[in-house]
């Protein structure tokens, strides 16, 4: 078992690529506590052939497969996913009932 180092303090990132062993990094997000599993939006591992392979722990839409770790982080940023502990819910609008149709 690897055990990560706590994030001291904020870095002023939204994200950060975390070294969890030789072949294998994780992203967080800077704007959850590292103690709420919620933090972690990537597993990066290091392909057999080349590159790295991604496993998007939240649904982004984003590619399973990049030349680097830091090339993930990159386009992650570009991405622009929100935070996931400062969503809003999304508002559901409300109707009145749906009246039956007379014959």
């Amino acid at each position: 078992m690897v055990m990560l180092e706590p994030q001291i303090r904020p870095t002023g990132r939204q994200y950060d690529l975390q070294r969890v062993d030789q072949s294998t990094w994780i992203i967080r997000d800077a704007h959850v506590p590292t103690t709420d599993a919620r933090s972690v939006v990537a597993c990066i591992s290091e392909a057999p052939l080349e590159g790295v392979d991604v496993l998007w722990l939240h649904p982004l839409g984003l590619p399973t497969r990049y030349g680097t770790a830091d090339a993930v982080l990159r386009d992650l940023i570009r991405h622009g996913r929100r935070s996931t502990g400062t969503t809003r819910p999304i508002p559901i609008p409300h109707r009145p009932p749906m009246k039956p149709e007379r014959r």
